[in-house]
């Protein structure tokens, strides 16, 4: 790793946010690829096979009418149990390992040190077990405000949008503060909380053009790949080679897309990370002040404790954000609804 010099920073408008994020991804391309590539690649693979043979089984056991059959259908279990166990493996080693070691990597490029595939991974071996129990923690959260939400009233006007905000906003911000800051799993939990509170709406604005770009990257394409293969697909005589053909196009198109667009949503929210500290803490400030000194640790300067806020866990401004949250949530879901419905009584007039 190579001595870092300074950056400057300061806050940064979306625009400027995503320009930065897609400069910083392409300077690295290959590098926050590969990082990503080296765990979820080999798991892809094992998911294809796995989703194949499950896929399979599921088709001879619809042509079966025999109980008997069906739980002696050894293919269905173990496709089933392969399942399982290779969704566990890539919640430990991409959400956990993976996301920690190219978060290293995107905040030590970012702050002006050349930062390898090798030495992200060494730079998280503290840290990336934490960061898997910060991520437990989010979902023990995320169950107890599902809860929450059916509490009459107040639950029902909060809840949706406590959890999508602890979805959305907070979970892509705890990789950034359990290996910059090297919190424990809880304290992260809260620190990552704080830190979006700050910018509820902006951030939230800054989520969904993410995720607009997520459909674009990676879905967009394997719906159109399906499409624009159903006949060949259908060419196939063989239903259990159809489900295979159609099973590895849709993986590796999937697998193509991911690569391209997780490391950039990444690298976006550990920017967006810095841009909070920035705002909120004098971040930029303390890099300055650092940059005067003989001192060129900057793991430190990020990791440097922060003032603890005295504002209350919860104020009644952010139970408003997330009633008005829900609301948009539930107005956007009965405006489709309500276009879908009227679209088709529509179309059924038309065509009697």
């Amino acid at each position: 790793m190579e001595t870092p010099s300074l950056p400057v920073l300061r806050p940064l408008r979306l625009g400027e946010l995503l320009d930065q994020a897609i400069r910083l991804y392409r300077r690295n391309f290959i590098t926050f690829i590969g990082i990503i590539a080296v765990v979820y690649v080999p798991l892809m693979i094992l998911q294809t096979a796995a989703t194949t043979l499950l896929s399979s089984s599921l088709n001879e056991m619809a042509a079966s009418s025999s109980p008997s059959e069906i739980f002696s259908n050894y293919a269905y279990w173990g496709g089933l149990l392969s399942t399982i166990v290779i969704g566990f493996l890539r919640f430990i080693f991409v959400q956990g390992i993976a996301t920690g070691a190219l978060t290293r990597a995107v905040a030590d490029n970012y702050l002006g040190s050349r930062a390898g595939i090798l030495d992200a991974y060494r730079g998280i071996r503290r840290s990336w077990l934490t960061l898997i129990g910060a991520l437990l923690f989010v979902g023990i959260v995320l169950f107890g405000l599902a809860i929450w939400w059916m509490i009459p009233c107040i639950g029902w006007f909060t809840g949706l949008g406590m959890m999508a905000f602890l979805m959305a906003a907070i979970n892509p911000l705890v990789p950034s503060v359990v290996v910059l800051e090297r919190q424990n799993a809880i304290d992260a939990v809260r620190r990552a909380w704080s830190l979006a509170r700050r910018r509820f709406w902006p951030l939230l604005g800054y989520v969904f053009v993410l995720y607009l770009f997520s459909l674009l990257v990676v879905n967009g394409p394997v719906a159109i790949v399906s499409v624009a293969l159903t006949g060949a697909f259908e060419a196939i005589n063989d239903p259990a080679m159809q489900l295979v053909a159609r099973a590895i196009v849709q993986a590796l198109v999937s697998l193509i897309g991911i690569l391209i667009y997780l490391p950039l949503q990444l690298t976006a929210f550990t920017l967006i990370y810095f841009d909070l500290r920035v705002r909120t803490e004098g971040f930029d400030i303390a890099l300055l002040t650092m940059g005067a000194s003989d001192s060129m640790d900057l793991s430190q300067v990020v990791a440097a404790p922060v003032p603890q806020s005295t504002e209350q866990f919860v104020t009644g401004q952010d139970l408003g954000n997330f009633a008005i949250l829900t609301l948009a949530a539930a107005g956007i879901y009965i405006f489709f609804f309500t276009f879908i419905m009227g679209s088709a009584f529509f179309l059924t007039s038309l065509f009697p």
